[in-house]
């Protein structure tokens, strides 16, 4: 599938939805709290009511589910219903199936088939209800291979001095005896860390004749890998190999990938934390890492401000790496983070700190004030900020005052609270709608239902909008992100899952519907559209914030944090 939904898919899907299934049929399927968000939302239209009118249903189906429309269940069932017996018994012996003896069985049995979105049976199933193919949803694990082979062939713009400088720091640091091998690398979000280091650690281990073939980075999401991987693969086809080492193996372990080496050769291995804190809860997974260790010649840990994290101190000391008062790092071990403080807790700060030995390796050439600097060599964007004053008023209860000061977060039943003002998302509708049509926007909701909901009333408003959270199938978020960045998504909403590992240079503003009180969390959002035109980006990006009265609050929005950075 190379194509956003058109509108005249989504008007046929509407068109179907409403001949085949009356309203109380389409109830079964709605989610109320979005349902709930939308409809007050609409004030902006002067609509007054608590529900979406019978009318609206189908459409409002479409647009919540998009190419996932028919994984719906409920749905199918639903839409099966609606066919006579002959037709019904077709389905239920479809692939050579028995079919159960009575109607409401075979409704149960034909709905309860294993769905695999994009394949022979949810395609056959689409088209039994002329729906558009598109809506048989996008084949799964799109994302290549468990590994592949990478040869020398189109060359990458020359580093800036600023990376070249780094660079040189991390070959030393690679290089250097045990008790001085670990440091933080920390460049701000678009200044090309990740570049950096993959250039360090191709051409140091290039070059190497007796050391271990492997080198492991560990990412903290998908996204991450992701970009890991397309990083190593880039680095190399430019840089070429050294040597013997004309082939690069790239190994993917995380998600549904669990490719570690299992015979002696070399490679980069690109392992998500949560695969290899998984691992060492079996004998077998904790053996194959133990084995995989001795051939490990350098650890590098991305977003390595979640570094402090016990999972994290398991792993590594599987690898020999341990922290405390007698730290031990027989490999060396390198973070990258384009916020290098883990909160506003200064002993958990001074604990990640000492995990990299104190060592904080920032291109002198950038001085005091790098963000300035790159904007001003236009490496970064400039920042137009528009803070959007809400003029609504939202209170903490006790056990959520309670959580906040427990966690120093706004608790997600706040979020949620604050996600469901109808008068505050008629402000936040109105601010987007006034953006260009052709600017790429990122939407943090505040929940997933806030999030959801806005993809629907942008939808409604004739814009292209998608939404994307962590329950979203890997492989249509991927298809979702791919569609953004060719231009075809003009907004793409999402909660908790685009902060990291999620690349589109060419943003042209970062709405955050969202408070929060975390400098870390929101750097990460805002950094999502702070690439420059010097790396891609654009020459100015638009970052939208909205101001809440909130009582029983007694913190401080990490907006408010952040505003000498715009000047």
């Amino acid at each position: 599938m190379t194509d956003w939904l058109k509108f005249s898919d989504r008007d046929e899907a509407v068109y179907i939805l409403r001949q085949r299934l009356n309203p109380k049929a389409l109830r079964k399927t709605v989610d109320r709290d979005i349902e709930r968000i939308v409809v007050t939302s609409e004030r902006i239209r002067g609509l007054y009511r608590s529900s979406l009118a019978d009318n609206e249903l189908p459409e409002f189906l479409v647009d919540l589910h998009g190419v996932d429309l028919l994984q719906n269940k409920k749905l199918r069932i639903e839409l099966i219903k609606t066919l006579d017996d002959t037709q019904i018994s077709s389905l239920a012996t479809w692939g050579d199936d028995s079919p159960k003896r009575t109607r409401v069985a075979m409704i149960e049995q034909i709905a309860s088939r294993r769905w695999h979105p994009g394949k022979h049976w949810a395609r056959h199933f689409a088209t039994i209800f002329g729906l558009p193919k598109v809506y048989a949803g996008v084949i799964g694990n799109p994302g290549g291979p468990p590994y592949e082979d990478v040869e020398p062939y189109i060359p990458l713009p020359v580093l800036h001095d600023y990376q070249a400088e780094l660079v040189t720091k991390l070959h030393q640091l690679l290089s250097a005896v045990e008790g001085k091998n670990r440091a933080l690398l920390s460049l701000p979000t678009g200044a090309g860390k990740t570049r950096t280091a993959v250039e360090a650690l191709l051409s140091w281990w290039g070059i190497q004749e007796n050391t271990n073939p492997y080198i492991l980075w560990i990412a903290q999401s998908d996204e991450l890998c992701e970009q890991a991987i397309e990083a190593f693969r880039e680095v190399w086809i430019d840089c070429g190999g050294k040597g013997s080492r004309k082939i690069l193996r790239l190994y993917r372990c995380w998600g549904d990938y669990n490719a570690l080496p299992e015979t002696y050769g070399d490679g980069v291995v690109v392992a998500s934390i949560q695969k290899l804190y998984e691992m060492l809860s079996t004998d077998d997974g904790s053996e194959h890492l133990s084995n995989f260790a001795d051939d490990v010649c350098a650890i590098i840990v991305d977003e390595a401000h979640h570094a402090v994290a016990s999972s994290y101190t398991a792993v590594m000391e599987t690898f020999g790496i341990t922290f405390g008062r007698s730290p031990a790092t027989p490999i060396p071990l390198i973070g990258l983070s384009a916020t290098p403080y883990r909160s506003t807790d200064r002993e958990e700060n001074f604990r990640l700190a000492r995990r990299f030995y104190n060592q904080l390796l920032i291109p002198s050439l950038l001085r005091e004030e790098p963000i300035r600097l790159l904007r001003e060599r236009k490496i970064l964007s400039q920042v137009e900020h528009y803070i959007l004053e809400t003029g609504c008023h939202f209170e903490l209860n006790d056990a959520e005052e309670q959580r906040y000061r427990q966690i120093g977060q706004l608790p997600d039943s706040f979020l949620r609270k604050v996600g469901a003002d109808p008068e505050r998302n008629n402000l936040l509708l109105k601010a987007i709608l006034n953006l260009p049509t052709d600017w790429p926007i990122l939407f943090f909701g505040c929940s997933v239902e806030h999030a959801s909901a806005f993809a629907i009333l942008l939808r409604r408003a004739q814009r292209t909008a998608a939404v994307i959270t962590g329950t979203t199938r890997r492989a249509t978020r991927r298809h979702l992100i791919d569609e953004f960045r060719a231009g075809r998504i003009q907004v793409l909403c999402n909660y908790g899952v685009l902060t990291t590992g999620f690349d589109a240079p060419k943003i042209r503003a970062v709405v955050i519907a969202r408070p929060t009180t975390s400098v870390v969390l929101y750097e990460q959002m805002i950094g999502r559209g702070m690439r420059g035109p010097l790396n891609g980006g654009t020459d100015v990006c638009t970052v939208i914030d909205l101001a809440d009265n909130i009582s029983r609050f007694e913190g401080q929005m990490a907006y408010t944090r952040m505003l000498d950075a715009w000047h």
